[in-house]
């Protein structure tokens, strides 16, 4: 018994040198945790005070996307669109949303005839954008961030 135990001893001694124990500094954990943050994509969407408290990414997105549409279908119903009679025409509507929750049209892709048949359609739809009420904006690990999103509108 007294052999084994020194015996034992030396091995476990002999073992903790294979132990490569490797200190990080907070900055190494911070840059690593960085590296690992998709910044392309935002855990809530900006919302507005109609949408209440949401608390999933999906039900952020539904209550912006249909508040952006209700304020932009509310402006142009007051107007007269011309579209094809043949079919439904879209538009896409690229908004940029501030980490402050300023909301504005950056750029609004559509087809050359809707726009020669109504010149003053971007007119319309930015005026709506500048009339939404108080957007909260987008927010990435509880930071308030900007966001570029497009919203397809149909026109009938």
């Amino acid at each position: 018994m007294k052999l084994w135990t020194p015996l034992f001893l030396i091995l476990i001694l002999s073992s903790c040198k294979d132990f490569n124990l490797k200190k990080q500094s907070a900055e190494e954990i911070l840059q690593e945790e960085m590296k690992a943050i998709n910044w392309k994509e935002v855990d809530f969407y900006p919302t507005f005070q109609d949408c209440g408290v949401v608390t999933s990414k999906q039900e952020s997105k539904i209550c912006f996307e249909t508040q952006i549409k209700k304020a932009v279908s509310n402006q142009l119903s007051q107007q007269q669109i011309t579209t094809s009679e043949a079919s439904l025409d879209t538009l896409v509507l690229e908004l940029y949303i501030t980490e402050e929750g300023e909301a504005r049209v950056e750029n609004l892709r559509i087809s050359d005839k809707i726009s020669s048949q109504n010149p003053k359609l971007e007119g319309w739809l930015k005026e709506a954008i500048s009339q939404l009420p108080e957007v909260y904006p987008a927010q990435k690990r509880s930071v308030p961030v900007a966001l570029r999103t497009e919203l397809p509108i149909l026109l009938e």
